[in-house]
């Protein structure tokens, strides 16, 4: 059933968020901001981004730390996806910044597989989808399961407790979202790791065609497969039109 549950509840929210139910940031020239939380902290809740649970507001918190504002997730034998509205292109925006940190790895996570399939970290691209949120239910009301050529594609980038980084594999929820590990394991537990990829060419030799515009970026730290628990920090999520030159040798040493 948690399998089900889950499965179900991501596609809901993916193709909530491409109907545009959040509201995007404005482009700043070569950098374009998805959150870097002060607004959130100022306010003191998370703002600006949906999901399809209600109470994602337990597992995903807005926390300080040296006077910087950052978002805090953690999930107990439970997991819901976030997502921000940003319609953008990204042969023009292609590279996507952000700072994270893994507190607590999912037991035996492995994304290949439902029975496992949480990280305790991940960011996704997601791309549009022509399918409306009122066709999920049939004329009673229920929910019913979203073939999975309707779903949206999508890019979710993970921090795994057991696939080693540079593992790329189909999600066992869907062949259209393509995972690829960043980090793995607990080397770099509970230290600020900075990750910079380009989504433009990782999107063409995932799908082998050019993308069209991307309609949201999301986040998910999850531990309902493995009803085990899982926690990480994000920071500084960002657009950007060319790749800082420093992001390698960060990632390697961890600063």
């Amino acid at each position: 059933m948690i399998n089900v549950m889950k499965g179900a509840v991501c596609s809901l929210l993916l193709l909530l968020v491409v109907c545009g139910v959040t509201s995007g940031a404005q482009d700043t020239g070569e950098l374009r901001e998805v959150d870097c939380f002060t607004a959130s902290g100022k306010a003191g809740k998370l703002e600006g981004w949906a999901s399809a649970d209600d109470t994602f507001h337990r597992l995903y918190t807005i926390a300080m730390e040296d006077d910087n504002y950052f978002l805090h997730a953690r999930a107990r034998r439970n997991g819901s996806i976030i997502a921000k509205d940003m319609n953008y292109n990204l042969k023009e925006f292609p590279v996507i910044s952000w700072r994270w940190r893994a507190h607590k790895l999912p037991r035996g996570g492995d994304e290949r597989y439902k029975k496992s399939g949480d990280s305790a970290a991940g960011i996704y691209v997601i791309f549009p989808s022509a399918f409306k949120p009122e066709a999920l239910k049939n004329r009673w009301g229920i929910s019913v399961p979203v073939p999975d050529a309707m779903k949206p594609e999508c890019i979710k980038y993970v921090w795994s407790t057991s696939l080693p980084p540079g593992t790329v594999t189909d999600s066992p929820y869907s062949r259209k979202t393509k995972i690829v590990v960043l980090q793995s394991g607990t080397s770099f537990v509970n230290r600020w790791m900075t990750e910079e990829v380009n989504a433009y060419e990782d999107y063409k030799r995932l799908f082998k065609k050019e993308p069209g515009v991307v309609r949201a970026v999301g986040i998910l730290t999850d531990a309902d497969d493995t009803a085990s628990e899982a926690g990480a920090d994000y920071d500084d999520i960002v657009l950007k039109k060319v790749a800082s030159s420093q992001v390698k040798q960060t990632r390697e040493t961890g600063l």
